[in-house]
C-alpha cells in the first residue's frame, strides 16, 4: 500500500482539486501578504490560504522549487502525518503488535464497494486522489490530537498541555474545515471514553 501511494506521489495525476491546490501554492510564491483570490483574477480573501498552504508557501518561496515539487512534498509530510498519526493513537487503545498495521489496513480499505473521492476520506482510491491536499495533513493531525488528548485524559496534564491541545485543534479546523469537525467528534468520544473526574473539567 505505501509503495502504491508512493508511485502515486511520483506521478501527482492532475484530477480532482489539484489545479486549485497548486494555483494557491503559486499566488503564495508571489505574495504572502496579498496572494489574492486562487480561482479568479480578484485582489479578494480565500479560505484556500489555511496555515499549511502558508508553510507550503514560504517554503517555495525560500527554496524556489516548483510547485509540483513541493505539492509532492506536501504529500510526503502529509502521508508521514497520517501513518505516525494512527499508530500514536492505536497504541492508545491496544499493545498488540498488529494493532497499527491492521488499523491502517482497515482505514483504506472497509469502504464496500462504492468509490468515494472526496477530501477528508480515507478510502484507498481517495487517498491516492487527495494525498498533496491538506485535508490529509489535517486527518494525520486529527490522529496525533485523538493520541495526545487520550493520554492526557489518562494522567494529570498541566495547563501548557491543554493549551496545546487547543492550538493543534485550532490549526486542524483552519487547514480543512470538514476535518476539523471529524476531529471535534473524535475528540468529544475521547472525552467520554476517559469519563475524566470533575475536577479535570475546566482544563477541558
Amino acid at each position: 500500500m505505501a509503495v502504491l501511494l508512493l508511485l502515486v506521489i511520483v506521478r501527482l495525476p492532475w484530477a480532482g482539486d489539484l489545479g486549485m491546490h497548486a494555483a494557491t501554492l503559486q499566488r503564495l510564491r508571489h505574495s504572502l501578504t496579498r496572494p489574492g483570490d486562487p480561482l479568479v483574477d480578484a485582489d479578494a480573501p480565500s479560505p484556500y490560504y489555511s496555515p499549511w498552504m502558508l508553510v507550503l508557501g514560504c517554503l517555495a518561496r525560500a527554496s524556489g522549487l516548483s510547485v509540483f515539487v513541493v505539492l509532492r512534498i506536501a504529500a510526503l509530510a502529509g502521508l508521514a502525518l497520517l501513518a505516525t498519526g494512527v499508530r500514536r493513537y492505536v497504541r492508545t487503545l491496544s499493545a498488540h503488535p498488529a494493532a497499527p498495521a491492521l488499523a491502517a489496513l482497515s482505514l483504506v480499505l472497509l469502504w464496500g464497494t462504492v468509490l468515494i473521492n472526496w477530501s477528508g476520506f480515507l478510502s484507498l482510491n481517495s487517498l491516492a486522489l487527495t494525498v498533496s491536499y491538506p485535508s490529509v495533513v489535517a486527518l494525520g493531525l486529527a490522529f496525533h490530537h485523538w493520541a495526545w488528548l487520550t493520554r492526557s485524559l489518562r494522567a494529570p496534564a498541566g495547563w501548557d498541555v491543554w493549551l496545546g491541545l487547543g492550538a493543534l485543534w485550532a490549526v486542524i479546523l483552519l487547514c480543512h474545515q470538514f476535518t476539523g469537525v471529524v476531529a471535534t467528534l473524535g475528540a468529544l468520544a475521547a472525552v467520554l471514553a476517559a469519563r475524566p473526574p470533575r475536577a479535570q473539567w475546566p482544563r477541558l
